[in-house]
């Protein structure tokens, strides 16, 4: 993919119609600021066409990947690496009484972006996207990314968000976010199970993993609200991985939920925290990875009655990590403050770093 064939098909596109969409979409890539290390955020202007995308259906990567070429690159093809990986999410309360959600991000290192979004037509929220799933590079003191092989990765032979390419790319973001909150306090995370891939067919309209984070905090107030609208759509997992949700709101309701073999009905439990495998009843209830990192966060959340500081969460999240293996560790580690919509990130556990972000 050429980068300038990409900002020439924009260009081309500018008629009178298309101007008003084309600045906002060139004003969301040049909004791109590097915060540190590998970590970027950027203020997403443009309308990514959630409502049309959501009308349409969508059942796979392929789909997605098809919608948004058509209505955010103006036709010209993209591609992208979605994958979903292992990670830990929790929900506390702080000992002021404040709502918290720690999440963990475990990967192969990649560069990290934080998404503002403000749509006219849903809540404010931040959300966190691996570059690499956009196919984008960042360099750090350690060398290019790799894979599970220790192999470049992909990504690494591509862009970086300081190319036209990897601003351009940044455009797809809104559909590659695996956890994030919104204005009203609600806290989305997806985390990878070991199970068979979701594929529901009860014809309610389909919809894939990232396109629901989208959704959920897009749309969302609560729990409440955001298991509703889950069981109004058929699920996909959209990185050929089965998955679970983690949900937490304001009020401090706390659910998982999944799709259990063989039926793949929606299950909903009231849980507090959660790793990678399935907590429901059925033939692969316990399946999957992360026992150690669970029995972690259950020793800190029972012994202090859910009660953590901020500084706790995070070093909890710590306590919970995969410490670089030279092709594998936890990406980031992120406090969610949901009562005053700020947060606290640490990258690649260095937690002497801490990089706090509040509403702007």
């Amino acid at each position: 993919m050429k980068p300038l064939k990409i900002i020439a098909a924009l260009l081309g596109a500018a008629t009178l119609s298309a101007a008003a969409i084309l600045y906002k979409r060139i004003r969301t890539m040049l909004s791109i600021r590097h915060i540190g290390e590998m970590l970027y955020k950027v203020e997403y202007r443009a309308d990514y066409k959630l409502d049309k995308l959501l009308a349409k259906g969508v059942k796979d990567v392929a789909q997605l990947t098809s919608f948004v070429s058509k209505e955010l690159f103006f036709g010209y093809p993209i591609d992208v690496n979605e994958q979903i990986s292992g990670c830990t999410s929790f929900a506390a309360k702080s000992p002021e009484g404040e709502p918290l959600a720690g999440r963990n991000f475990d990967y192969p290192k990649t560069g990290i972006l934080l998404v503002h979004t403000k749509p006219k037509k849903g809540y404010e929220s931040y959300s966190m996207v691996c570059l690499e799933h956009l196919g984008i590079s960042v360099e750090s003191d350690t060398g290019p990314a790799k894979d599970a092989s220790g192999e470049a990765s992909a990504a690494s032979r591509k862009g970086s968000p300081e190319t036209l390419l990897g601003k351009a790319m940044i455009l797809a973001a809104p559909y590659a976010c695996v956890d994030g909150f919104n204005e009203k306090g609600l806290h989305v995370a997806v985390l990878e199970l070991s199970t068979t891939p979701t594929a529901q067919d009860t014809g309610k309209p389909p919809i894939v993993t990232t396109v629901a984070v989208r959704m959920l905090l897009d749309k969302c107030a609560t729990t409440e609200e955001a298991v509703t609208m889950l069981g109004q759509y058929d699920m996909f997992s959209s990185a050929g991985s089965p998955y679970h949700f983690f949900i937490t709101d304001i009020s401090g309701n706390s659910v998982v939920v999944e799709w259990p073999d063989p039926v793949q009905e929606m299950v909903v439990l009231k849980q507090s925290y959660v790793t990678n495998f399935q907590l429901a009843e059925g033939k692969d209830k316990g399946k999957g990875g992360g026992d150690a990192r669970f029995a972690i966060v259950a020793e800190a959340l029972g012994g202090a009655d859910g009660t953590l500081s901020e500084e706790e969460v995070m070093q909890t999240l710590e306590a919970a990590g995969v410490k670089w293996t030279g092709t594998w560790g936890t990406n980031w580690s992120i406090v969610y403050n949901l009562s005053n919509f700020s947060m606290k990130i640490c990258c690649h556990m260095d937690y002497d770093t801490v990089y706090e972000v509040e509403a702007v």
